[in-house]
């Protein structure tokens, strides 16, 4: 079998661009299909049988394999995602580059580094199945960066749903990460009256309303809680720039600690705009809406990656993230999930990003020691 390093640049060279609602990008750099034919063989090549997952999305399904060891024993999935974010003009993002012991491009870190760890620990267990301690399930996961309908797909079909602990491979550091801000995200739109730009007093300027919204959320954000967050991430208006505006809606992403829930920061932000406005406003329904999650650091499955950490020499302190993942999604589907991953969030999205060889490999390593862990043994 391959080793970790040849199976992430293989992946890196596979496109899996998530389109996010998006029909302009070109079709063949997106969607998982790809990925999961790479996935299916490997897992074949390693004796196992592919685990095959439909979600919501056609043609974008999850894929994995399954060591079952027995009913005594408890169940364990690790998984990444496959799809990534995209690449712009930088076609060498999908040319994986090897330099100064790291490994360069598209995905390298977010998450196909954590992916190609967990499958090349899954192949190699696969060679001797009686050292697995747990019933394992390894899968490759779609549509994280955007509508998250495959952890969906975990938390709902069979065998996945009976997990009783999970590990994502997002990038840590190669550190425990037993929490996660919550999140909410909605859209804003306001309304004006089209007319020539030649004239713009005959009109009203939807996108001149819209930026005194998007000033008065940058002066609210300074009112948050400690470590609570608001962003406006997107924006679209108008429809030629000879016309005034009569259209403009932003998108907004609020990161939450368990002071506020989804619902909370949705109406707050309603009631602080309302005051301030002397135009209407709309938002849509919430389209994400997560609560923070803070899994007991006394958890089985958190003391047993405590300890093999330990044996590792890699730090065994659990700690808590800003960024999100489908650990909201598989927490709220009642399996307890964490994170723990090669590469850093920092590099994730850019243009350089990359994860070290040594931090690859010691995640192979990592989650082979997670296979043949009992998970008894941590109560």
């Amino acid at each position: 079998m391959k080793n970790v390093v040849d199976i992430l640049q293989d992946l890196i060279a596979i496109p899996s661009v998530n389109p996010m609602g998006r029909d302009e990008l070109d079709s063949s750099r997106c969607g998982e299909a790809r990925i999961n034919t790479y996935l299916s063989d490997f897992i074949e090549k390693a004796g196992l049988i592919p685990l095959v997952q439909k979600t919501a999305i056609e043609h974008r399904d999850n894929v994995g394999a399954m060591i079952y060891r027995g009913e005594k024993y408890k169940t364990i999935i690790l998984q990444c995602h496959t799809d990534t974010v995209g690449i712009g003009d930088n076609e060498k993002l999908l040319l994986p580059a090897e330099k100064n012991g790291k490994i360069y491009g598209r995905g390298a870190c977010d998450c196909k580094g954590g992916l190609a760890a967990m499958f090349a620990a899954l192949a190699e267990a696969a060679t001797r199945p009686e050292q697995v301690k747990n019933n394992v399930i390894v899968m490759g996961v779609s549509d994280e960066e955007y509508s998250f309908r495959g952890s969906l797909a975990l938390g709902e079909q069979e065998p996945t749903k009976n997990a009783d602990f999970g590990i994502i491979g997002e990038p840590t550091e190669c550190r425990i990460v037993n929490g996660f801000k919550g999140v909410a995200r909605w859209d804003l739109s306001v309304t004006g009256k089209a007319f020539h730009s030649s004239e713009p007093e005959k009109g009203i300027n939807a996108i001149f309303r819209m930026a005194k919204i998007v000033n008065l959320i940058e002066k609210y954000q300074s009112g948050l809680n400690h470590g609570e967050t608001i962003s406006v991430g997107r924006i679209k208006g108008g429809a030629a720039v000879n016309i005034v505006p009569d259209s403009c809606t932003i998108e907004i992403d609020r990161r939450l600690t368990k002071a506020a829930s989804p619902q909370d920061a949705f109406n707050a932000l309603k009631k602080y705009l309302s005051e301030q406005l002397d135009f209407a406003f709309s938002f849509s329904d919430l389209k994400d809406a997560q609560h923070a999650v803070l899994v007991d650091g006394r958890y089985p499955g958190v003391k047993m990656l405590s300890a093999i950490c330990a044996e590792m020499n890699l730090d065994a302190i659990p700690r808590q993230v800003a960024f999100g993942s489908d650990a909201f999604r598989m927490n709220a589907a009642g399996i307890p999930t964490v994170l723990w991953g090669p590469g850093s969030i920092a590099n994730a999205h850019t243009d350089s990003e990359f994860v070290k060889i040594d931090e690859l490999k010691k995640a192979k390593d990592f989650y082979l020691n997670i296979m043949k862990n009992d998970l008894r043994n941590h109560n």
